[in-house]
């Protein structure tokens, strides 16, 4: 049953899985962007990685919420990998289209969160 109220909402563990999700990759993606230079680069590059892993750990207690509650969608296994394969294979070719390609992510998720919880 969808959530009728805030409240429902936000006691609903998937839900936080999701913002939590969303919330970090906005944190990621601002990381990323702001490591271009290249003498900020291997500083921030652990911050960048633990993110993506927190994103990636988020986005499977989402999936498993989904499992919990039989409401498994095809569409967000897709997404998760995305996130998995894409986001970081594109790393290694261009860091400009890393980041448009993470940015799309972050669209995904919302739309993941849209779709499975409303």
């Amino acid at each position: 049953m969808p959530p009728t109220t805030l409240e429902d909402l936000f006691s609903s563990p998937g839900f936080l899985a999701i913002f939590f999700a969303l919330l970090l990759t906005i944190a990621n993606i601002t990381v990323g962007v702001s490591m271009l230079p290249s003498d900020k680069r291997e500083k921030r590059f652990r911050i960048h990685r633990l993110l993506f892993g927190a994103v990636i750990t988020s986005y499977a207690l989402f999936l498993f919420h989904l499992y919990q509650i039989e409401r498994e969608s095809v569409f967000a296994y897709i997404v998760f990998g995305y996130l998995l394969l894409v986001v970081p294979f594109t790393r290694r070719l261009n860091v400009t289209l890393h980041a448009v390609i993470a940015s799309i992510g972050l669209v995904l998720i919302s739309v993941v969160a849209v779709i499975n919880l409303i």
